[in-house]
């Protein structure tokens, strides 16, 4: 079995790492609001995840998981509540076909021509060069592929202490983190560990062999497509150097749907030429030019001026209660303030419950979706914003509770998951499950106890036992479950 994971936990902070809970309005509905403001005073604005750790799974899970609305760091997966949470941060990915390169990004790529040019040429001619914008993407790849002063290498995700140093650098100059907060543990665990397959990690040589250098091998006659051996599929760093110099890392995950980046860290001493955005722009060129599917750009966050740059990329975003990717474009009025969108049809007039969703980690494109080319709005507030979602929930759960002994919690705390929470399978199909003879006594689940895993059957464990199994199976779907070793 390949996927190996913690209880889940359900988790809040108070200091939110995008809007350092400073929002007043940080409410996903305005009907939650209007409640609030009624009972003159306002919930505290709190960063909250569902999150677990996991110690072993391959890169078509971990892809999968992605399409749910999950992200990992190191070995912990994590997914927003997106309904309690201050932020609401939305998987986005994005290609070629939604890029449309604006004034500044093409300003910075010929700022960053320039400066990988021959250094003579880069001093006599950065006068005639300035404020002209002649270059386009294809551009980019031109002057990378005829540099002589600047190259990047795919390597493993592995320590080095080059790669440290950099880090450290970038964490303290551009996050302000102090300098006893950086250690090599830290960066190990966020940047280097991971919880892949060894051969994913470690790769082929001819995997290395097709990305390394990859712009110097572009021939516009033939296709650059990868044959699917020799494809890169697993965690990876790319280096970057400038006169032989580190002055940039991006962290990569190489998945069988495209490239997720993770992060990127860079030399504040070179932050004049704007690497992230360059970086943004060779990989998505990068996923266009060998055929690797979509650039996945991490969580997306309208009203977060640290996190809204992506939008500057094109793309669509995650409809985790339909497991629909919608344009941004589209959806784009209805995140205002920061409220949680769910695309419904016009005519949808009355309060809605949670719909039924595969939660299995294939969402449909818009374009294959029920909405596309009708008249649409924004849902979340027929579907979450009326008490018969709730009601239909509690019962649900009271009679998982009654008759199936389920020991869901009553209250939020570490281990209670919230009766209803998008993206995440509905109470009332969990009960459906159990009604229909899915899920029953015989239902068999691997449980690891240290260093011992067993087979147990639902009817084996006790309340508390089943309420893992059942929060798994609402977190990351049935079929995961079957193939998972769960720790406790």
């Amino acid at each position: 079995m390949s996927f190996v994971v913690g209880r889940p936990h359900y988790m809040a902070d108070r200091h939110c790492g995008y809007c350092k809970g400073t929002k007043n309005d940080h409410y996903a509905l305005d009907s939650q609001k209007e409640k609030a403001d009624k009972a003159f005073f306002a919930s505290s604005s709190e960063s909250i995840f569902i999150g677990s750790t996991v110690e072993l799974m391959d890169c078509q899970h971990y892809d999968e998981l992605m399409n749910q609305g999950f992200r990992r760091s190191g070995k912990f997966l994590y997914k927003p509540d997106q309904l309690r949470s201050c932020c609401r941060m939305y998987t986005i990915r994005t290609d070629l076909s939604y890029l449309k390169v604006n004034k500044q990004q093409r300003k910075i790529l010929n700022r960053f021509i320039r400066a990988i040019g021959p250094e003579n040429e880069n001093e006599n001619n950065s006068k005639s060069h300035k404020n002209q914008e002649k270059y386009d993407l294809k551009s980019l790849l031109e002057a990378e592929k005829n540099s002589t002063r600047f190259h990047t290498t795919y390597e493993p995700s592995m320590f080095t202490k080059e790669k440290f140093e950099l880090y450290k650098k970038y964490q303290i100059s551009v996050h302000n983190d102090k300098p006893n907060e950086v250690s090599e543990k830290s960066f190990e665990r966020f940047l280097c560990e991971t919880p892949f397959l060894e051969p994913e990690e470690e790769g082929t040589p001819e995997q290395w062999k097709s990305l390394q250098d990859w712009t110097k091998k572009l021939d516009p006659q033939r296709s650059n497509h990868i044959p699917k051996e020799s494809r890169r599929i697993g965690p990876t760093h790319e280096c970057y150097y400038l006169d032989d110099k580190l002055i940039a890392v991006s962290i990569l995950d190489f998945l069988p749907s495209g490239v997720s980046s993770i992060y990127f860290i860079w030399d504040p001493d070179y932050a004049h030429l704007s690497l992230g955005t360059v970086s943004g722009l060779r990989e998505i060129l990068m996923c266009n030019e060998l055929q690797l599917g979509y650039y996945y750009l991490g969580y997306y966050i309208d009203d977060c001026p640290k996190m809204n740059y992506k939008s500057k990329f094109g793309g669509e975003i995650l409809d985790l209660t339909n497991e629909v990717y919608v344009p941004l474009t589209t959806v784009k009025p209805w995140l205002d303030k920061g409220r949680y969108f769910s695309i419904g049809n016009k005519n949808d007039s009355q309060p809605i419950g949670e719909p039924d969703i595969d939660n299995n980690g294939k969402p449909i494109s818009f374009e294959s979706s029920r909405f596309f080319g009708k008249e649409c709005i924004n849902s979340a507030e027929l579907i979450y914003g009326n008490t018969h979602t709730e009601e239909v929930a509690k019962a649900a759960k009271k009679t998982l509770t009654s008759k199936y002994d389920v020991l869901l919690g009553n209250s939020r705390g570490y281990f209670n998951l919230p009766d209803v929470v998008p993206g995440i399978t509905p109470l009332w199909k969990i009960l459906q499950m159990f009604e229909s003879g899915v899920l029953s006594d015989e239902f068999t689940v691997h449980i690891a106890q240290g260093q011992t895993i067993q087979p147990y059957k639902l009817g084996q464990l006790n309340g508390v036992g089943r309420q893992v199994v059942v929060d798994c199976i609402r977190l990351f779907g049935l079929d995961k479950v079957k193939q998972a070793i769960i720790l406790v």
